[in-house]
């Protein structure tokens, strides 16, 4: 029937308007049963006045009827509301018949109780907030017994249409304002439900728009741009960049198919990739074939050079085994240098974290001045590593830009008696 006064939810969002509806409305329910029992009994004391008779039959009769009503307050809270719509109509024509029988009882009740039908009525209607359909179904039997009664026993049908002009009255008045009110209801949860699902949209949105941060940037960057920093930008008294190339890889693009081409490129990065997570140094950026990295941005090393250097070695060993395994002509060239950087976010389209120096210019030219297979330091990157790394001089090179420098190569790390050898050395000193 409903689905025809007012658009009806479909079956799932029905239920749930109704719950949602049923939870809001319990306290408001709860506390009308207990006024309205009051109330009940209270209009005993009109009952003496009209007729002081038959006041105990009718005592009798608001008791029961009181202790009825508030029995709902002795009902589990979760009982009561998955069944408010039920116990409270219930109740209200329980009330209301009760009231009839009073009526009938009293001298001349019909006459001077329509006051108690139209209290009812509005309880019914107003008070315990219920649903359109169940309060006009329950305010229906309440009038239609009153009149029945009315009409088979008491007074004349004139008279009783008569009376019938306030309680129709108040009864259709009643049923429009639930219908009102409850036409209002959905229309706010529909547009509370449709506000959730455009919260959740830009939550969901939001939190892409995070993990995507979070996957470009560094993680004390990310959260300084997600906190709503518009310049991001830190200076670093050491740090330590490497430059990689794949030797080979133009030639190679020659002789594989695109698609081949990409899996070969995805496979090399995707070995760098999980090398910079075992060694705790931060991818910076990819050119090409060009892999490029950092340690000491985030200021967890005390020697950002040994963690590169870690990484250079096994990137090195595992690019050579790779191109063996597939018989790829391709060997690394490396070049790293230890200094001063500078390190922050660019642009606004495509914003990217870069870092910047004399520092990462001389490791780039440590890479492109390198031989294939090898992984060529500066200077300043062999004093931080000699004491547990082995490296072989190269000797002096021309650097575009920054003079003759002197460069070594770097060969692996050291064995444990030779770590110690310097250390027992200083100590002898």
């Amino acid at each position: 029937m409903g689905k025809y006064l007012y658009p009806w939810f479909p079956a799932e969002l029905e239920t749930e308007f109704l719950r949602k509806y049923d939870q809001d409305s319990a306290k408001v329910a709860r506390t009308t049963l207990m006024l309205g029992g009051l109330v009940y009994c209270a209009f005993y004391i009109w009952d003496r006045v009209i007729d002081v008779d038959h006041s105990l039959e009718t005592l009798l009769i608001r008791v029961i009827v009181a202790l009825v009503i508030l029995s709902g307050l002795l009902i589990p809270r979760h009982i009561f509301v998955r069944h408010l719509q039920k116990i409270v109509s219930g109740q209200i024509v329980f009330a209301g018949l009760a009231h009839v029988g009073i009526l009938s009882l009293i001298k001349d009740g019909f006459v001077l109780g329509m006051p108690g039908v139209i209290l009812v009525l509005m309880y019914n209607f107003v008070f315990f907030r219920l649903l359109f359909l169940p309060s006009t179904v329950g305010g229906l039997i309440v009038l239609a017994a009153h009149d029945f009664v009315m009409t088979k026993y008491f007074l004349p049908t004139d008279l009783v249409v008569a009376y019938n002009f306030f309680l129709v009255s108040t009864l259709v008045s009643g049923a429009a304002v639930t219908y009102l009110l409850e036409g209002l209801f959905r229309s706010e949860f529909l547009k509370t439900k449709q506000l959730d699902a455009e919260r959740a949209k830009a939550d969901s949105e939001r939190v892409k728009a995070d993990n995507l941060i979070e996957s470009l940037f560094p993680a004390r960057i990310a959260q300084k741009l997600k906190a709503g920093e518009e310049t991001v930008a830190e200076s670093h008294g050491e740090a330590t960049i490497l430059f990689s190339d794949l030797v080979g890889f133009t030639n190679l693009t020659r002789r594989l198919a695109p698609g081949h081409l990409v899996e070969v490129l995805t496979d090399y990065f995707s070995m760098l990739d999980a090398l910079t997570e075992k060694h705790g140094v931060e991818k910076i950026k990819t050119v090409g074939d060009a892999y490029m990295v950092a340690s000491g941005l985030n200021y967890e090393h005390e020697n950002s050079a040994e963690h590169i250097a870690d990484f250079a070695l096994e990137m090195v060993e595992a690019i050579r085994d790779y191109a063996e395994r597939h018989h790829f002509p391709l060997a690394m060239r490396v070049g790293i240098s230890t200094g001063q950087v500078v390190s922050g976010v660019i642009g606004l389209k495509k914003p990217l974290f870069d870092v910047w120096g004399d520092t990462v210019n001389l490791a780039s030219r440590m890479e492109s001045h390198s031989e294939a297979g090898q992984i060529q330091v500066s200077e300043a990157t062999y004093w931080r590593l000699h004491e547990k790394y082995d490296l072989t001089p190269r000797g002096a090179i021309e650097v575009k830009g920054v003079g003759s420098v002197e460069t070594f190569f770097l060969i692996g790390r050291k064995t444990a008696e030779a770590e110690v050898e310097p250390s027992l050395f200083r100590s002898a000193r």
